[in-house]
């Protein structure tokens, strides 16, 4: 049952599916097979869904990684916003090919990086000039550009972007989530102050705020919300009817199901 189906009225309790700990710091994220990847300073190691570790690489060259992206199962794209590139990897965490310099691509200071829907391309958010860019990875596809966000918005900053649905999510941290169509077109602000971080499928929102989740409906608009199973949650994610939280010392596996 996805979490949408649950009600005002259903009690609703965390069952725990065990825990992948990590090196305080550490940069993480889960594919849509639940095989976890971890960084931590120079290194990237890839677990299987049981959080047996599969492959483990060291690349020194690429310096600090801001995100891993999963663009699809054989398909990783290492983000460095210290050193303005991106960077591909096999399942095997391999390297495919040589990284893109984010300068050659007109993109002066990207700071975040977030996974489109859209086969092989990946949003860049470039700070110096509040651009969003669509970039193809290929190279083929003449890029997308949604230009002067913050004077647009008033946005303060940008914590995050999710592509879904074919709606664009940035939360402003302080202010809340602003939801785009993909051309730009402001479609929805949820006002949320001090939002930690948010998640999203086809059908629902879901938003961190202080130690409580918000399950909000993308049909209805009705919200639900309940406590956070552990503390110190700053990141989410959504594989498979499962929440994935990471709290900086570990990744926290979780489901959501109605009390008996």
């Amino acid at each position: 049952m996805t979490m949408i189906a649950f009600g005002q009225s259903d009690s609703l309790v965390w069952k725990s599916g065990g825990v992948l700990n990590m090196e305080k710091g550490s940069t993480w994220s889960i594919d849509a097979l639940e095989n976890y990847y971890v960084a931590n300073g120079n290194g990237i190691q890839k677990f299987d869904s049981t959080r047996t570790l599969k492959f483990k690489q060291s690349y020194k060259s690429l310096g600090n990684m801001t995100a891993l992206v999963p663009i699809n199962s054989m398909k990783l794209v290492h983000f460095s916003e210290e050193q303005q590139t991106l960077c591909y990897f096999d399942n095997t965490l391999a390297a495919t090919e040589a990284c893109v310099e984010l300068s050659d691509q007109g993109i002066v200071n990207a700071a975040l990086v977030g996974k489109s829907s859209q086969p092989n391309k990946l949003w860049v958010l470039d700070n110096a000039n509040s651009t969003l860019v669509l970039l193809s990875l290929d190279a083929t596809v003449q890029r997308q550009e949604i230009k002067n966000l913050r004077g647009i918005l008033n946005l303060g900053s940008v914590s995050q972007i999710i592509e879904r649905n074919n709606q664009l999510l940035l939360v402003d941290p302080q202010k809340g989530i602003y939801i785009f169509d993909l051309y730009g077109s402001l479609l929805e602000f949820v006002q949320r102050p001090n939002v930690t971080a948010i998640e999203a499928t086809e059908n629902a929102l879901f938003i961190l705020q202080g130690n409580e989740l918000t399950i909000r409906s993308l049909q209805s608009l009705d919200e639900w919300k309940t406590p956070l199973p552990i503390e110190g949650i700053t990141s989410i994610v959504f594989v498979r009817n499962h929440f994935f939280f990471g709290n900086g010392v570990g990744v926290h596996k979780f489901a959501l199901q109605k009390s008996e």
